[in-house]
């Protein structure tokens, strides 16, 4: 399978990043003409991938046969997941007013996923379809980040 090459905005970018593939398979298929525009877009992904992961942990913790402390955990979870798209979403809001708070609060948004890690850990319990969405959560901060550096911040 031949897979379509980044465009070199995207390709410029996820150089950068912790992961280019991972970058790459985030938000290749953009269309974008410019790093503002590629901010933009890869923020409503961040939002949207937050708030989809967000509630899919909500439905986790709601699962009485899982263990309490674990339960707790994943409650702590959704709540750090909510903190992470509020500060993607207001780093999409400041991107036309001040690029410096966009790139600090890009940059904050993977703190709730370090934040979940560090809950989960605690439980000694592995949930590897959580694991896989802080990895999500902290690759877009990587690549919200890179973005608004870019752009000045």
């Amino acid at each position: 399978m031949i897979l379509d090459s980044p465009s070199k905005l995207v390709d410029g970018v996820c150089k950068k990043t912790l992961n280019y593939a991972d970058c790459v398979s985030a938000i290749g298929s953009a269309s974008a003409s410019d790093l503002k525009t590629l901010a933009r877009v890869s923020l409503e992904r961040a939002v949207s991938n937050t708030t989809n992961s967000k509630d899919y942990i909500d439905k986790l913790a709601k699962d009485k046969s899982r263990a309490p402390a674990l339960i707790r955990a994943l409650k702590e979870c959704a709540s750090d997941y909510e903190s992470s798209a509020a500060s993607f979403k207001s780093a999409k809001m400041e991107l036309d007013e001040d690029i410096s708070s966009a790139n600090y609060d890009a940059k904050v948004a993977g703190d709730g996923a370090d934040s979940c890690d560090t809950s989960l850990k605690a439980t000694k319990k592995d949930v590897p379809s959580v694991k896989a969405r802080n990895y999500y959560v902290k690759l877009y901060s990587n690549i919200g980040f890179v973005i608004t550096e870019q752009l000045g911040g």
